[in-house]
């Protein structure tokens, strides 16, 4: 009997899932140290502002001039660039399969998070185990509230608001606001 959902990996798949970690190539190694560069201790609230820019850009996120904020967020990507005059609050993450382009003085509230893949669901109910990446657009001027979530694929107009807890599955116009689960254009 099939069950929607993840099928298991079959044996030939956990043969072929290659090295181990001890195993890892100097590529590999200097990957890992650039990833956890951008996860946490780029972000630190220890470091001022303009060490946790330059040390995000060492590890290959495009940040802007006067970026402020960038406190305790995860990039789990290179792929994301930052406008000048943004600023990111608390407790963001950027989620890394796609791209992510914010522009120019974006204000993202506390623990926004941007997501930019997602899995198809075959004819058969079965998830796919590999993500299909999307680029994620947030034009500027924006102003994205606590806690919003951008999901894969959105692009959202420029000088567009977002109320805070909304999830944006859809793009959204230029100057207007959007609100709730998911947002819908108030005004």
């Amino acid at each position: 009997m099939a069950y929607p959902g993840v099928q298991p990996l079959t044996e030939t798949e956990l043969a072929q899932r290659g090295p181990g970690a001890l195993r890892a190539t100097a590529y590999h190694g200097a990957e890992v140290l650039r990833w956890t560069a951008r996860v946490s201790p780029a972000t630190s609230y220890l470091l001022p502002i303009s060490l946790r820019r330059a040390l995000l850009r060492l590890a290959g996120v495009q940040v802007g001039k006067q970026v402020g904020g960038l406190r305790l967020c995860g990039f789990q990507t290179k792929r994301v660039t930052i406008g000048d005059g943004s600023y990111v609050n608390v407790g963001c993450w950027f989620e890394g399969a796609g791209r992510i382009d914010i522009g120019r003085d974006v204000f993202i509230g506390p623990q926004v998070m941007i997501v930019t893949s997602y899995h198809p669901i075959d004819c058969h109910g079965q998830v796919q185990r590999m993500p299909v990446p999307t680029e994620v657009r947030i034009g500027d001027r924006c102003w994205l509230g606590a806690r919003t979530m951008v999901m894969p694929g959105v692009t959202i107009g420029p000088g567009t608001v977002i109320g805070a807890g909304s999830v944006v599955t859809k793009d959204c116009d230029p100057g207007a606001l959007y609100v709730g689960v998911p947002a819908r254009r108030v005004r």
